[in-house]
Protein backbone atom coordinates (compact mmCIF):
# COMPACT_ATOMS: atom_id res chain seq x y z
CA UNK A 1 0.00 0.00 0.00
CA UNK A 2 0.87 3.20 -0.88
CA UNK A 3 0.42 6.60 1.59
CA UNK A 4 0.82 9.74 -0.51
CA UNK A 5 0.06 13.17 1.84
CA UNK A 6 -0.59 16.09 0.20
CA UNK A 7 -2.51 19.18 1.58
CA UNK A 8 -5.86 18.29 3.45
CA UNK A 9 -5.77 15.20 1.01
CA UNK A 10 -5.22 11.37 1.61
CA UNK A 11 -4.27 9.16 -1.60
CA UNK A 12 -4.50 5.81 -1.39
CA UNK A 13 -2.93 4.01 -4.39
CA UNK A 14 -4.84 0.46 -4.14
CA UNK A 15 -4.02 -2.48 -6.51
CA UNK A 16 -6.76 -4.76 -7.31
CA UNK A 17 -6.66 -7.93 -8.70
CA UNK A 18 -8.48 -8.73 -11.79
CA UNK A 19 -10.79 -11.53 -11.31
CA UNK A 20 -10.48 -15.10 -12.53
CA UNK A 21 -12.02 -16.32 -15.72
CA UNK A 22 -12.27 -12.69 -17.06
CA UNK A 23 -12.87 -11.89 -20.49
CA UNK A 24 -15.88 -13.14 -23.04
CA UNK A 25 -15.56 -16.94 -24.63
CA UNK A 26 -13.79 -17.52 -27.75
CA UNK A 27 -16.50 -16.18 -30.20
CA UNK A 28 -18.78 -14.50 -27.88
CA UNK A 29 -18.55 -10.66 -27.15
CA UNK A 30 -16.52 -9.66 -29.57
CA UNK A 31 -17.33 -6.31 -30.71
CA UNK A 32 -14.19 -5.35 -32.37
CA UNK A 33 -12.18 -3.27 -30.01
CA UNK A 34 -15.13 -3.72 -27.76
CA UNK A 35 -15.68 -7.09 -25.53
CA UNK A 36 -19.01 -7.99 -23.94
CA UNK A 37 -20.23 -11.21 -21.94
CA UNK A 38 -23.85 -11.67 -20.32
CA UNK A 39 -22.73 -13.35 -17.26
CA UNK A 40 -25.53 -12.81 -14.67
CA UNK A 41 -26.84 -15.96 -14.68
CA UNK A 42 -23.47 -17.62 -14.37
CA UNK A 43 -23.36 -15.09 -11.51
CA UNK A 44 -25.55 -15.38 -9.64
CA UNK A 45 -28.41 -13.02 -10.82
CA UNK A 46 -31.51 -14.60 -11.45
CA UNK A 47 -33.54 -11.55 -11.10
CA UNK A 48 -36.59 -11.18 -14.10
CA UNK A 49 -38.52 -7.70 -14.43
CA UNK A 50 -42.36 -8.35 -14.09
CA UNK A 51 -44.42 -5.67 -15.83
CA UNK A 52 -48.17 -6.81 -14.45
CA UNK A 53 -49.61 -6.77 -17.93
CA UNK A 54 -52.71 -8.79 -17.50
CA UNK A 55 -53.94 -7.15 -21.82
CA UNK A 56 -55.28 -3.54 -20.63
CA UNK A 57 -52.51 -2.13 -22.16
CA UNK A 58 -51.78 0.37 -19.02
CA UNK A 59 -48.98 2.54 -20.40
CA UNK A 60 -46.79 2.28 -16.79
CA UNK A 61 -46.26 -1.28 -18.41
CA UNK A 62 -43.80 0.13 -21.06
CA UNK A 63 -42.09 2.60 -19.27
CA UNK A 64 -39.83 0.30 -16.49
CA UNK A 65 -37.50 -0.15 -14.97
CA UNK A 66 -34.24 0.87 -13.26
CA UNK A 67 -31.22 -0.52 -11.51
CA UNK A 68 -28.29 0.81 -9.67
CA UNK A 69 -24.90 0.05 -8.36
CA UNK A 70 -23.83 0.89 -4.59
CA UNK A 71 -21.26 -0.63 -2.08
CA UNK A 72 -24.16 -1.03 0.41
CA UNK A 73 -21.97 -3.07 2.96
CA UNK A 74 -18.68 -0.74 2.67
CA UNK A 75 -16.38 -3.88 1.85
CA UNK A 76 -15.19 -2.02 -1.73
CA UNK A 77 -17.25 -4.71 -4.37
CA UNK A 78 -20.16 -3.02 -6.18
CA UNK A 79 -23.17 -4.57 -5.19
CA UNK A 80 -26.60 -4.59 -7.75
CA UNK A 81 -29.89 -3.42 -7.32
CA UNK A 82 -33.03 -4.13 -9.73
CA UNK A 83 -35.80 -2.75 -9.37
CA UNK A 84 -39.17 -4.53 -9.63
CA UNK A 85 -42.36 -2.99 -11.77
CA UNK A 86 -44.98 -5.14 -10.65
CA UNK A 87 -44.93 -6.02 -6.88
CA UNK A 88 -48.48 -7.35 -6.29
CA UNK A 89 -48.08 -10.61 -7.40
CA UNK A 90 -44.92 -11.45 -5.40
CA UNK A 91 -42.55 -9.97 -7.31
CA UNK A 92 -40.40 -7.49 -5.39
CA UNK A 93 -37.26 -5.71 -5.86
CA UNK A 94 -33.61 -7.14 -5.29
CA UNK A 95 -30.52 -6.49 -3.53
CA UNK A 96 -27.71 -8.83 -4.66
CA UNK A 97 -23.97 -8.51 -3.00
CA UNK A 98 -21.20 -8.76 -5.02
CA UNK A 99 -19.13 -11.76 -3.31
CA UNK A 100 -15.31 -10.14 -4.22
CA UNK A 101 -15.91 -10.39 -7.97
CA UNK A 102 -16.74 -14.01 -8.55
CA UNK A 103 -20.78 -13.51 -8.33
CA UNK A 104 -23.48 -12.38 -6.78
CA UNK A 105 -25.86 -13.55 -3.96
CA UNK A 106 -29.46 -11.99 -2.82
CA UNK A 107 -30.09 -10.50 0.63
CA UNK A 108 -33.19 -10.21 2.17
CA UNK A 109 -34.52 -6.89 2.01
CA UNK A 110 -37.15 -5.31 3.23
CA UNK A 111 -37.02 -1.73 1.65
CA UNK A 112 -39.98 -2.17 -0.50
CA UNK A 113 -42.19 -4.64 1.28
CA UNK A 114 -44.83 -2.67 2.50
CA UNK A 115 -47.19 -0.97 0.77
CA UNK A 116 -45.14 -0.93 -2.49
CA UNK A 117 -45.96 1.41 -5.52
CA UNK A 118 -45.61 0.34 -8.94
CA UNK A 119 -41.43 0.80 -9.25
CA UNK A 120 -40.10 2.83 -11.92
CA UNK A 121 -36.38 4.03 -11.21
CA UNK A 122 -33.43 3.86 -8.28
CA UNK A 123 -30.97 6.46 -6.72
CA UNK A 124 -28.45 5.21 -4.36
CA UNK A 125 -26.38 7.81 -2.83
CA UNK A 126 -25.69 8.80 0.78
CA UNK A 127 -28.72 11.46 1.21
CA UNK A 128 -28.45 11.46 5.21
CA UNK A 129 -24.21 12.08 5.17
CA UNK A 130 -23.76 8.95 7.49
CA UNK A 131 -21.08 7.64 4.62
CA UNK A 132 -23.27 4.64 3.64
CA UNK A 133 -25.76 5.03 0.66
CA UNK A 134 -29.05 4.60 0.66
CA UNK A 135 -32.01 4.03 -1.81
CA UNK A 136 -34.53 6.36 -3.44
CA UNK A 137 -36.97 4.43 -4.99
CA UNK A 138 -39.59 6.46 -7.87
CA UNK A 139 -42.62 4.95 -8.14
CA UNK A 140 -45.79 5.29 -9.97
CA UNK A 141 -48.01 5.39 -6.73
CA UNK A 142 -45.47 7.40 -4.09
CA UNK A 143 -41.78 7.50 -3.58
CA UNK A 144 -39.89 5.64 -0.54
CA UNK A 145 -37.02 6.52 0.85
CA UNK A 146 -35.29 3.64 2.69
CA UNK A 147 -31.83 4.64 5.10
CA UNK A 148 -29.04 2.30 5.47
CA UNK A 149 -28.00 1.49 8.33
CA UNK A 150 -24.95 0.67 7.76
CA UNK A 151 -24.93 -3.11 9.37
CA UNK A 152 -26.45 -4.14 5.48
CA UNK A 153 -29.85 -3.65 6.07
CA UNK A 154 -32.72 -0.88 4.87
CA UNK A 155 -35.31 1.05 7.02
CA UNK A 156 -38.38 2.76 4.97
CA UNK A 157 -38.41 6.45 6.41
CA UNK A 158 -41.30 9.25 6.27
CA UNK A 159 -39.24 11.74 4.29
CA UNK A 160 -41.42 14.26 3.10
CA UNK A 161 -41.70 12.93 -0.54
CA UNK A 162 -45.13 13.10 -2.55
CA UNK A 163 -47.09 9.99 -1.53
CA UNK A 164 -49.12 9.44 -5.35
CA UNK A 165 -48.33 9.85 -9.08
CA UNK A 166 -46.07 8.70 -11.62
CA UNK A 167 -42.48 9.57 -10.83
CA UNK A 168 -39.44 8.48 -13.40
CA UNK A 169 -35.14 9.31 -12.51
CA UNK A 170 -34.04 10.89 -9.52
CA UNK A 171 -30.90 12.49 -8.99
CA UNK A 172 -29.10 14.33 -6.34
CA UNK A 173 -26.71 17.52 -5.57
CA UNK A 174 -26.02 19.93 -3.52
CA UNK A 175 -28.13 22.53 -4.93
CA UNK A 176 -27.84 25.35 -2.60
CA UNK A 177 -24.60 25.09 -1.09
CA UNK A 178 -25.00 23.95 2.41
CA UNK A 179 -22.80 20.41 2.25
CA UNK A 180 -25.66 17.70 1.88
CA UNK A 181 -27.72 16.35 -1.09
CA UNK A 182 -30.99 17.78 -2.46
CA UNK A 183 -32.98 16.03 -4.84
CA UNK A 184 -34.99 16.31 -8.03
CA UNK A 185 -37.55 14.01 -9.38
CA UNK A 186 -39.18 14.03 -12.17
CA UNK A 187 -42.71 13.27 -12.82
CA UNK A 188 -44.28 12.00 -16.54
CA UNK A 189 -47.41 11.73 -16.90
CA UNK A 190 -51.25 11.92 -14.86
CA UNK A 191 -52.11 8.65 -15.54
CA UNK A 192 -55.06 6.85 -13.78
CA UNK A 193 -54.69 3.07 -13.85
CA UNK A 194 -58.22 2.68 -13.70
CA UNK A 195 -59.57 5.00 -16.21
CA UNK A 196 -61.17 3.50 -19.16
CA UNK A 197 -59.01 5.04 -22.44
CA UNK A 198 -59.35 2.82 -25.39
CA UNK A 199 -56.60 2.64 -27.70
CA UNK A 200 -56.11 0.26 -30.52
CA UNK A 201 -58.59 -1.14 -33.14
CA UNK A 202 -61.72 -0.18 -32.81
CA UNK A 203 -63.34 -2.88 -34.98
CA UNK A 204 -61.82 -5.97 -33.70
CA UNK A 205 -61.78 -4.21 -29.99
CA UNK A 206 -58.02 -5.37 -29.63
CA UNK A 207 -56.28 -2.79 -27.18
CA UNK A 208 -52.89 -1.42 -27.64
CA UNK A 209 -50.78 0.65 -25.66
CA UNK A 210 -51.63 4.55 -25.82
CA UNK A 211 -49.19 7.26 -27.19
CA UNK A 212 -47.85 9.10 -24.19
CA UNK A 213 -49.12 12.59 -26.21
CA UNK A 214 -52.74 11.75 -25.19
CA UNK A 215 -52.12 12.35 -21.73
CA UNK A 216 -51.07 15.94 -19.55
CA UNK A 217 -47.31 16.20 -18.02
CA UNK A 218 -47.19 15.76 -14.46
CA UNK A 219 -45.10 18.73 -12.54
CA UNK A 220 -41.75 17.76 -11.58
CA UNK A 221 -40.64 17.87 -7.89
CA UNK A 222 -37.25 19.64 -6.14
CA UNK A 223 -36.70 18.66 -2.45
CA UNK A 224 -34.37 20.71 -0.14
CA UNK A 225 -32.35 18.39 2.43
CA UNK A 226 -33.66 18.93 5.53
CA UNK A 227 -30.92 16.37 7.66
CA UNK A 228 -31.52 13.11 8.99
CA UNK A 229 -33.01 11.96 6.23
CA UNK A 230 -36.38 14.79 5.51
CA UNK A 231 -36.69 16.16 2.88
CA UNK A 232 -38.99 19.52 2.11
CA UNK A 233 -40.88 20.55 -1.43
CA UNK A 234 -39.14 23.87 -2.60
CA UNK A 235 -40.04 23.53 -5.79
CA UNK A 236 -41.83 26.67 -6.14
CA UNK A 237 -39.18 28.72 -3.82
CA UNK A 238 -36.30 27.36 -6.47
CA UNK A 239 -37.73 28.88 -9.41
CA UNK A 240 -38.17 25.25 -11.20
CA UNK A 241 -41.93 25.00 -11.29
CA UNK A 242 -42.34 25.42 -14.89
CA UNK A 243 -45.07 23.77 -17.79
CA UNK A 244 -45.24 20.03 -17.31
CA UNK A 245 -42.81 18.50 -19.51
CA UNK A 246 -43.38 14.57 -18.50
CA UNK A 247 -40.15 14.10 -17.22
CA UNK A 248 -38.37 11.05 -17.90
CA UNK A 249 -34.06 11.75 -17.24
CA UNK A 250 -32.60 14.01 -15.11
CA UNK A 251 -28.97 14.72 -14.34
CA UNK A 252 -27.41 17.38 -11.48
CA UNK A 253 -24.02 18.31 -13.04
CA UNK A 254 -22.30 21.93 -13.37
CA UNK A 255 -22.38 22.98 -16.98
CA UNK A 256 -21.02 26.07 -16.88
CA UNK A 257 -18.35 25.47 -14.50
CA UNK A 258 -19.02 27.80 -12.25
CA UNK A 259 -18.56 25.40 -9.81
CA UNK A 260 -22.36 24.82 -8.54
CA UNK A 261 -24.44 22.20 -10.16
CA UNK A 262 -27.16 23.33 -12.74
CA UNK A 263 -30.28 21.04 -13.88
CA UNK A 264 -30.74 19.36 -17.09
CA UNK A 265 -34.36 17.22 -17.64
CA UNK A 266 -35.17 15.00 -20.68
CA UNK A 267 -38.87 15.46 -21.86
CA UNK A 268 -40.86 13.00 -23.44
CA UNK A 269 -42.29 14.81 -26.50
CA UNK A 270 -42.30 18.45 -25.06
CA UNK A 271 -38.75 20.48 -24.73
CA UNK A 272 -35.98 19.43 -22.06
CA UNK A 273 -35.64 21.51 -19.22
CA UNK A 274 -32.11 23.57 -18.92
CA UNK A 275 -31.96 25.66 -14.84
CA UNK A 276 -28.67 27.14 -13.93
CA UNK A 277 -28.22 27.50 -10.89
CA UNK A 278 -27.31 31.31 -8.84
CA UNK A 279 -24.93 29.24 -6.39
CA UNK A 280 -27.86 29.88 -3.67
CA UNK A 281 -30.28 26.85 -4.59
CA UNK A 282 -32.43 29.54 -6.83
CA UNK A 283 -32.56 28.39 -10.20
CA UNK A 284 -33.13 30.40 -13.95
CA UNK A 285 -35.17 28.58 -16.55
CA UNK A 286 -32.64 28.82 -19.78
CA UNK A 287 -34.11 25.71 -21.98
CA UNK A 288 -35.07 27.92 -24.86
CA UNK A 289 -32.21 30.00 -25.12
CA UNK A 290 -29.63 27.18 -25.05
CA UNK A 291 -30.19 25.40 -27.62
CA UNK A 292 -30.37 22.27 -25.73
CA UNK A 293 -34.13 21.96 -25.35
CA UNK A 294 -34.74 20.95 -29.05
CA UNK A 295 -32.88 19.87 -31.41
CA UNK A 296 -31.74 21.48 -34.57
CA UNK A 297 -35.00 22.10 -36.64
CA UNK A 298 -36.03 23.90 -33.41
CA UNK A 299 -38.52 20.90 -32.33
CA UNK A 300 -38.80 19.49 -29.19
CA UNK A 301 -38.28 15.17 -29.44
CA UNK A 302 -39.18 12.16 -26.79
CA UNK A 303 -35.92 12.26 -24.17
CA UNK A 304 -35.59 9.35 -22.28
CA UNK A 305 -31.73 9.27 -20.98
CA UNK A 306 -29.24 11.35 -20.23
CA UNK A 307 -25.33 11.43 -20.42
CA UNK A 308 -23.00 14.23 -19.62
CA UNK A 309 -18.93 13.98 -20.74
CA UNK A 310 -16.38 15.75 -22.53
CA UNK A 311 -16.53 14.00 -25.63
CA UNK A 312 -14.17 16.43 -27.55
CA UNK A 313 -11.65 17.20 -25.23
CA UNK A 314 -12.34 21.25 -24.62
CA UNK A 315 -13.54 20.38 -20.80
CA UNK A 316 -16.57 21.33 -20.92
CA UNK A 317 -19.76 18.41 -20.31
CA UNK A 318 -21.68 17.52 -23.25
CA UNK A 319 -25.23 16.40 -22.97
CA UNK A 320 -26.36 13.03 -24.49
CA UNK A 321 -29.85 12.26 -24.61
CA UNK A 322 -31.64 9.19 -25.98
CA UNK A 323 -34.89 9.51 -28.20
CA UNK A 324 -37.72 7.87 -30.01
CA UNK A 325 -37.12 6.11 -33.09
CA UNK A 326 -36.49 8.30 -36.47
CA UNK A 327 -35.85 11.32 -34.24
CA UNK A 328 -32.42 9.87 -33.74
CA UNK A 329 -30.43 10.29 -30.19
CA UNK A 330 -29.18 13.92 -30.08
CA UNK A 331 -25.97 15.40 -28.95
CA UNK A 332 -25.07 18.85 -27.41
CA UNK A 333 -21.26 20.44 -27.54
CA UNK A 334 -21.26 22.43 -24.56
CA UNK A 335 -20.18 26.20 -25.74
CA UNK A 336 -19.72 27.73 -22.49
CA UNK A 337 -22.01 30.20 -20.80
CA UNK A 338 -25.46 27.31 -20.73
CA UNK A 339 -25.31 27.70 -24.60
CA UNK A 340 -25.03 24.34 -26.66
CA UNK A 341 -25.22 23.71 -30.32
CA UNK A 342 -26.59 20.06 -31.63
CA UNK A 343 -23.83 18.15 -33.30
CA UNK A 344 -26.08 14.89 -33.36
CA UNK A 345 -25.24 14.82 -37.67
CA UNK A 346 -21.93 15.88 -37.98
CA UNK A 347 -19.87 14.12 -35.23
CA UNK A 348 -21.73 10.27 -36.41
CA UNK A 349 -23.82 10.38 -33.03
CA UNK A 350 -27.32 10.24 -34.69
CA UNK A 351 -27.82 8.69 -37.49
CA UNK A 352 -27.19 5.07 -35.87
CA UNK A 353 -29.86 5.47 -33.97
CA UNK A 354 -32.68 6.49 -36.56
CA UNK A 355 -34.53 2.96 -36.25
CA UNK A 356 -33.88 2.35 -32.95
CA UNK A 357 -36.29 3.84 -29.70
CA UNK A 358 -33.74 4.06 -26.87
CA UNK A 359 -33.47 4.39 -23.16
CA UNK A 360 -30.34 3.74 -20.73
CA UNK A 361 -27.18 5.72 -22.02
CA UNK A 362 -23.60 5.37 -20.80
CA UNK A 363 -20.54 7.35 -21.59
CA UNK A 364 -17.19 5.43 -20.69
CA UNK A 365 -14.51 4.22 -21.96
CA UNK A 366 -14.83 0.85 -22.21
CA UNK A 367 -11.76 -0.32 -24.34
CA UNK A 368 -9.48 1.93 -21.90
CA UNK A 369 -8.16 3.62 -25.26
CA UNK A 370 -8.40 7.00 -23.38
CA UNK A 371 -11.44 8.25 -25.38
CA UNK A 372 -15.11 8.53 -24.33
CA UNK A 373 -17.50 5.56 -25.60
CA UNK A 374 -21.32 5.54 -25.46
CA UNK A 375 -23.18 2.75 -24.72
CA UNK A 376 -27.43 2.59 -25.75
CA UNK A 377 -29.53 0.03 -24.51
CA UNK A 378 -32.72 0.17 -27.01
CA UNK A 379 -36.36 -1.33 -27.28
CA UNK A 380 -39.82 0.29 -28.01
CA UNK A 381 -42.73 0.75 -26.48
CA UNK A 382 -45.24 -0.45 -29.08
CA UNK A 383 -45.35 -4.15 -29.24
CA UNK A 384 -45.96 -3.69 -33.26
CA UNK A 385 -44.30 -0.34 -34.18
CA UNK A 386 -45.81 1.47 -37.04
CA UNK A 387 -42.79 2.34 -38.85
CA UNK A 388 -41.10 -0.02 -41.33
CA UNK A 389 -37.79 -0.78 -40.50
CA UNK A 390 -38.66 -0.39 -36.64
CA UNK A 391 -38.39 -3.82 -34.26
CA UNK A 392 -40.30 -4.02 -30.64
CA UNK A 393 -36.94 -5.46 -29.19
CA UNK A 394 -33.67 -4.08 -30.68
CA UNK A 395 -29.85 -4.57 -30.62
CA UNK A 396 -28.11 -2.26 -27.76
CA UNK A 397 -25.70 -0.24 -29.70
CA UNK A 398 -21.61 0.71 -29.11
CA UNK A 399 -20.40 4.42 -30.19
CA UNK A 400 -16.72 4.45 -30.62
CA UNK A 401 -16.07 7.76 -29.44
CA UNK A 402 -12.44 8.89 -31.04
CA UNK A 403 -11.72 12.20 -28.47
CA UNK A 404 -12.07 14.78 -30.57
CA UNK A 405 -15.77 14.62 -30.61
CA UNK A 406 -16.84 12.24 -33.17
CA UNK A 407 -18.24 8.73 -33.25
CA UNK A 408 -18.21 5.69 -35.45
CA UNK A 409 -21.15 3.14 -34.67
CA UNK A 410 -19.33 -0.40 -33.74
CA UNK A 411 -20.62 -4.16 -35.18
CA UNK A 412 -21.70 -6.31 -32.32
CA UNK A 413 -22.60 -9.69 -33.59
CA UNK A 414 -23.92 -10.29 -29.88
CA UNK A 415 -25.52 -7.62 -29.46
CA UNK A 416 -27.39 -8.21 -32.82
CA UNK A 417 -28.15 -11.80 -31.86
CA UNK A 418 -30.00 -10.90 -28.63
CA UNK A 419 -32.56 -8.05 -29.14
CA UNK A 420 -34.36 -6.85 -25.79
CA UNK A 421 -36.87 -4.27 -24.85
CA UNK A 422 -33.84 -2.25 -22.92
CA UNK A 423 -34.60 0.33 -20.22
CA UNK A 424 -32.40 1.35 -16.97
CA UNK A 425 -28.18 0.76 -17.62
CA UNK A 426 -25.80 1.59 -15.20
CA UNK A 427 -22.06 1.42 -15.33
CA UNK A 428 -19.95 -0.60 -12.34
CA UNK A 429 -16.63 -2.25 -12.48
CA UNK A 430 -18.35 -5.23 -10.36
CA UNK A 431 -14.89 -7.39 -10.49
CA UNK A 432 -12.42 -4.56 -9.89
CA UNK A 433 -10.28 -4.89 -12.73
CA UNK A 434 -10.25 -1.37 -13.90
CA UNK A 435 -12.93 -1.32 -17.05
CA UNK A 436 -16.38 -0.64 -17.00
CA UNK A 437 -19.58 -3.33 -16.84
CA UNK A 438 -23.03 -3.02 -17.40
CA UNK A 439 -26.20 -4.04 -15.93
CA UNK A 440 -28.85 -3.78 -18.14
CA UNK A 441 -32.49 -3.68 -16.95
CA UNK A 442 -34.91 -5.12 -19.92
CA UNK A 443 -38.75 -4.50 -19.81
CA UNK A 444 -40.59 -7.92 -19.18
CA UNK A 445 -37.30 -9.69 -19.36
CA UNK A 446 -34.12 -11.12 -17.34
CA UNK A 447 -31.86 -9.19 -15.81
CA UNK A 448 -27.87 -8.54 -18.02
CA UNK A 449 -24.66 -8.62 -16.27
CA UNK A 450 -22.14 -7.32 -19.34
CA UNK A 451 -18.40 -8.25 -18.09
CA UNK A 452 -16.25 -5.75 -19.69
CA UNK A 453 -12.98 -8.13 -21.94
CA UNK A 454 -11.23 -5.01 -22.23
CA UNK A 455 -7.44 -5.67 -22.76
CA UNK A 456 -6.34 -2.05 -22.35
CA UNK A 457 -2.90 -1.32 -22.07
CA UNK A 458 -4.11 0.90 -18.82
CA UNK A 459 -6.13 2.61 -16.60
CA UNK A 460 -6.75 4.72 -13.57
CA UNK A 461 -10.05 5.07 -11.29
CA UNK A 462 -10.57 7.63 -8.30
CA UNK A 463 -12.44 6.79 -5.85
CA UNK A 464 -13.63 10.02 -3.89
CA UNK A 465 -14.50 10.41 0.27
CA UNK A 466 -16.33 13.28 0.74
CA UNK A 467 -15.69 15.87 3.97
CA UNK A 468 -18.87 16.71 5.90
CA UNK A 469 -22.44 15.50 4.65
CA UNK A 470 -21.83 15.51 1.05
CA UNK A 471 -19.22 11.62 1.98
CA UNK A 472 -19.48 10.33 -1.68
CA UNK A 473 -18.37 14.14 -3.26
CA UNK A 474 -20.87 14.51 -5.45
CA UNK A 475 -20.09 17.37 -7.70
CA UNK A 476 -16.55 16.96 -7.84
CA UNK A 477 -14.77 17.20 -10.94
CA UNK A 478 -11.97 14.94 -11.36
CA UNK A 479 -9.19 15.82 -13.95
CA UNK A 480 -6.15 13.30 -15.30
CA UNK A 481 -3.36 14.84 -17.44
CA UNK A 482 -1.94 11.97 -20.13
CA UNK A 483 0.58 13.07 -22.10
CA UNK A 484 -1.19 16.32 -23.70
CA UNK A 485 -4.64 15.55 -22.99
CA UNK A 486 -6.47 16.63 -20.16
CA UNK A 487 -9.27 13.94 -19.55
CA UNK A 488 -12.31 15.29 -17.31
CA UNK A 489 -14.77 13.30 -15.39
CA UNK A 490 -18.09 14.61 -12.98
CA UNK A 491 -18.97 12.72 -10.20
CA UNK A 492 -22.87 12.06 -10.47
CA UNK A 493 -25.67 10.83 -8.24
CA UNK A 494 -28.04 9.81 -10.65
CA UNK A 495 -28.21 9.28 -14.66
CA UNK A 496 -29.17 7.39 -17.87
CA UNK A 497 -32.89 6.57 -16.98
CA UNK A 498 -33.75 5.56 -13.71
CA UNK A 499 -31.00 4.20 -12.74
CA UNK A 500 -27.37 4.70 -10.90
CA UNK A 501 -23.66 4.56 -12.14
CA UNK A 502 -20.65 3.33 -9.75
CA UNK A 503 -19.74 6.87 -8.22
CA UNK A 504 -15.96 6.10 -8.77
CA UNK A 505 -14.79 7.65 -11.99
CA UNK A 506 -12.67 5.84 -14.38
CA UNK A 507 -10.28 6.67 -17.07
CA UNK A 508 -8.21 4.68 -19.63
CA UNK A 509 -4.58 5.70 -20.77
CA UNK A 510 -3.91 3.98 -23.86
CA UNK A 511 -0.07 3.77 -24.52
CA UNK A 512 0.50 6.36 -22.19
CA UNK A 513 1.07 7.04 -18.64
CA UNK A 514 -0.17 9.39 -16.33
CA UNK A 515 1.19 12.93 -15.28
CA UNK A 516 -1.42 14.35 -12.82
CA UNK A 517 -4.46 13.16 -11.34
CA UNK A 518 -6.45 16.70 -9.73
CA UNK A 519 -9.42 17.03 -7.89
CA UNK A 520 -11.77 19.96 -7.77
CA UNK A 521 -14.25 19.48 -4.47
CA UNK A 522 -17.73 20.65 -4.13
CA UNK A 523 -17.36 24.12 -3.04
CA UNK A 524 -14.07 24.59 -4.87
CA UNK A 525 -10.81 23.09 -2.93
CA UNK A 526 -8.26 21.92 -5.44
CA UNK A 527 -6.30 19.18 -4.86
CA UNK A 528 -3.38 17.33 -7.80
CA UNK A 529 -1.41 14.41 -7.17
CA UNK A 530 2.09 14.24 -9.41
CA UNK A 531 2.50 11.06 -11.47
CA UNK A 532 -0.15 8.66 -9.84
CA UNK A 533 0.23 5.16 -11.02
CA UNK A 534 -1.59 3.04 -13.41
CA UNK A 535 -4.25 0.26 -13.57
CA UNK A 536 -4.93 1.36 -9.21
CA UNK A 537 -8.09 2.34 -7.40
CA UNK A 538 -6.92 5.93 -6.43
CA UNK A 539 -8.82 6.23 -2.73
CA UNK A 540 -8.59 10.27 -2.12
CA UNK A 541 -10.19 11.45 0.87
CA UNK A 542 -11.39 15.10 1.75
CA UNK A 543 -10.12 16.18 5.32
CA UNK A 544 -12.11 18.94 7.47
CA UNK A 545 -9.61 21.17 7.68
CA UNK A 546 -9.14 24.35 6.27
Amino acid sequence: MRLIRCGIAVLLGLALAASSGQGAAEGEGECGSFSFEDVAVELGIDFRHATGARGDKHLRETMGAGVAWLDYDGDGWQDLYWVQSDRTGGGSDRLYRNLDGRGFEMVALAASESEPGYGQGVLAADLDGDADPDLLLTNDGGDELSLNSGDGRFERVEAGLDSSGWSSSAAAGDADGDGDLDLYVTRYVRYEVGSDIFCGDPESGERRYCDPSIFAGAPDAYYRNEGGGRFSNRTVEAGLEVAPGRGLGVLFTDLDGDGVPDLYVANDLTINFVFGNDGDGGFEDLSLISGAAVNRDGRPEAGMGLAVGDHDGDGAPDVAVTNFDVETNTLYRNLGGLAFDDVSGPTGFGLPSFNRLAFGIVNADFDLDGDLDVYVANGHIFERPARENVAYRQPDQILAGDGGGGFSAVPCAVLDRNPTVGRGLAAGDFDNDGDLDLAVQENGGPARLLRNGADGEGWIAAHLRGAGSNTEAVGARVTLAVGSRRLVRWVAAGDSYQSTSDRRVHFGLGAEEPAALEVVWPGGRRMRFEDPSSSRLLVVVESDGD
